[in-house]
């Protein structure tokens, strides 16, 4: 039962209603059933479980049998549906695009915003990745930054500097990583998803996700220069700390972990995305402090 549960939960997140995906699991089941005896199966009124059977057949999820002269009802493949669903997006996405090209008049510039879903979380940060111009911070658990693997890898492939935190061993060509702790303490402590990132001192995501990944604890996602600033100077905070305490067990000596602090600074506490980020009627000389580039910033 609890597993059928699952897995209706899933289906209704590529587009099935709950009834819909209860008489398709039915049917995956049971193929060769009539609508009746689907109805039957899932304890649902016939005349409502007949509508979802009709749903499911214009969504192409089932296929219907005349031959044997009752008309009978078989579930194809989740991944076919699931193909074909893909292929329709695709077809669909280029012209939903230039339909609402004229219609959006600007981007979001200012604002604190709630995330509700796990894939709303990922898409943001990947679109975060996307048009990073200067630098990454990434904080991630295991199962996030796999989701992120791919747009942190083009980031770097940019040029823009991305420095992840992980909580186990691992790399992405391009990125500069803090080694992980054996058997990170943060993973056997919290039941959930850590996930982090924030990008050219602009904006930045704070999430904690459902560990089955399906859902969302909190997150939210800051568009507010100066809170977003606030987060970006946190986190690479943090992480040189982190890597200052790392060298410090390894027995490093004070010039090598002085070296490496003021390296880590130069590469990701920059002026210019400080700056840049900041609207100009904040800042008492914008244009002379936008020619500073190259000292690090600070509060």
């Amino acid at each position: 039962m609890k597993s059928t549960a699952r897995a209706a939960s899933l289906l209704t997140g590529v587009g099935l209603t709950g009834l819909e995906a209860v008489a398709y699991i039915a049917l995956l089941e049971e193929p060769g059933a009539t609508a009746y005896r689907v109805a039957q199966l899932i304890g649902r009124p016939p005349p409502n479980t007949y509508k979802a059977i009709d749903a499911l057949l214009a969504k192409g999820a089932v296929v219907a049998d005349e031959s044997s002269g009752s008309r009978t009802y078989a579930a194809l493949p989740i991944r076919e549906y699931l193909n074909s669903k893909r292929r329709q997006l695709d077809v669909q996405q280029d012209e939903i695009e230039q339909g609402l090209a004229g219609i959006s008049t600007s981007s979001v510039e200012q604002g604190i915003f709630r995330l509700t879903a796990a894939d709303q979380v990922y898409e943001r940060c990947r679109t975060m990745l996307d048009r990073a111009e200067s630098v990454v911070l990434i904080d991630a658990f295991p199962a996030p930054l796999t989701e992120l693997r791919k747009a942190a890898q083009s980031a770097a492939r940019r040029g823009v500097d991305v420095f992840i935190k992980p909580y186990v061993p691992t790399s992405i060509p391009g990125c500069d990583f803090l080694a992980a702790e054996r058997d990170a303490p943060q993973l056997k402590v919290w039941n959930g998803d850590w996930l982090n990132v924030t990008a050219d001192c602009s904006e930045s995501v704070q999430a904690f996700l459902a560990k089955d990944g399906t859902g969302v604890h909190a997150a939210t996602w800051c568009r507010n220069p100066y809170l977003a600033m606030l987060d970006f100077n946190g986190m690479a905070s943090e992480f040189i700390l982190t890597r200052v305490i790392q060298l410090a067990d390894k027995g490093s000596d004070g010039r090598t972990i002085e070296a490496e602090i003021k390296g880590l600074m130069r590469r990701y506490m920059k002026f210019e995305p400080f700056v840049s980020g900041i609207p100009d009627a904040w800042l008492i000389h914008p244009k002379q402090a936008s020619k500073r580039g190259g000292k690090s910033k600070g509060r």
